[in-house]
């Protein structure tokens, strides 16, 4: 009887290959499906299978190149010593600036509050009194500019006053006021003033699309690979509540190594214990089991004084599922990695990210795959 082949991970067509030459290099027999001739991968990426019986050595190995990666990188550490806040003067918008005061607080970290204003540009057609209907459109572009400052500078005096009731007088705040697409120029600005962390104000689908609503957050993600704080219109900051518990959602790939060590710089001022969750099928159960213990481990090494849980989730309903989750172990914040996905996939199989960011009562942390 042929031994039986399981899919290790799945990953692009170059990093398929170098993960086959180094199991097959530890003496692993590696094989690689659903690679395509012309693309060099399928649609859903090109899979790496292995033999069944050798599953725990080679998800032993992995853990162990990814914790000589990270002990690497740790040389060089990245502190989060800026936090990007996009706003639209709404509610929701002032909401996320207290949860991103608190953050700087903790991380001593400078904030800077971003707004985005549209101002519509109309092609003229050559017509005898242009010059006048252009000299028109400047002073209500002008008008424009200078509302939407006005408005940008009422709301960071609120925010500083805010600060200072509060006692957090000492994050430095500064703003800026840029005209264009609000997701291209989020994106333009993180290049700028390379954030550590953006945090953004989400209102449900079908809200008015003049705030800044979880569609915005879901372009933002695809734009930039800064880590994305989403808090919800019903997660309301309570400066008395400390976040305790974090629920980190895994689907076991490469990504969830880099996601870990950002995740735990952003949270190392706080005391939080920390709740590793997959949904899981009972055929899986066993190889799941496998790997959720190897990422604990890893948790561990990157930092040892955190408490970690791991959970393996079953259920046809994912959203439903993870709010019971939520409710049970009282959990603060959720995180998870956005990963791009092809079009097909997203049509059919709509991600769990997106889903959270539209229907989540909880803040979710977003990290770039």
């Amino acid at each position: 009887m042929e031994d039986r082949l399981i899919t290790l991970a799945t990953d692009h067509y170059t990093s398929a290959e170098i993960l086959k030459a180094r199991l097959e290099a530890a003496g692993i027999e590696c094989y690689l499906s659903n690679v395509h001739l012309i693309s060099g991968a399928g649609s859903d990426g090109v899979r790496i299978q292995i033999k069944e019986e050798d599953m725990e050595k080679a998800l032993r190995l992995m853990n162990e190149w990814k914790f000589e990666q990270e002990q690497a990188e740790r040389k060089n550490p990245r502190a989060i010593r800026r936090i990007l806040v996009p706003v639209d003067f709404s509610e929701y918008s002032r909401n996320a600036c207290l949860y991103a005061l608190n953050l700087a607080q903790k991380l001593k970290a400078d904030i800077k509050i971003l707004h985005v204003y549209y101002a519509p540009i109309v092609d003229l057609v050559p017509i005898t009194d242009a010059y006048s209907i252009q000299v028109d459109m400047d002073i209500n572009l002008r008008e424009i500019e200078s509302n939407a400052r006005k408005s940008l500078m009422e709301f960071v005096n609120g925010i500083r006053k805010e600060a200072a009731d509060s006692k957090m007088d000492q994050v430095k705040i500064g703003y800026s006021l840029r005209e264009g697409i609000t997701e291209d120029e989020i994106a333009r600005m993180a290049r700028d003033y390379k954030p550590g962390i953006i945090v953004l104000g989400t209102k449900g689908k079908g809200e008015k699309q003049s705030d800044i609503i979880g569609s915005v957050v879901y372009r933002v993600l695809d734009r930039t690979k800064v880590p994305v704080l989403a808090i919800p219109e019903k997660s309301a900051y309570d400066a008395s509540r400390e976040v305790k518990n974090i629920a980190y959602a895994t689907e076991f790939d490469d990504s969830d190594f880099v996601a870990i060590r950002r995740l735990l710089s952003l949270v190392s001022a706080f005391k939080v214990k920390v709740h590793c969750i997959h949904f899981s099928s009972d055929a899986e159960k066993t190889r799941d089991d496998v790997k959720m213990q190897n990422l604990k481990a890893y948790f561990k090494k990157v930092h040892k004084g955190i408490e970690v849980q791991c959970h393996l989730l079953e259920g046809e309903d994912n959203l439903k599922d993870l709010a019971a989750f939520a409710e049970q172990h009282r959990i603060d914040l959720f995180s998870m990695t956005n990963r791009k996905r092809s079009l097909i996939a997203r049509m059919f199989h709509p991600d769990l990210t997106k889903k959270m960011i539209y229907q989540s009562t909880i803040p979710l942390l977003i990290f770039r795959a």
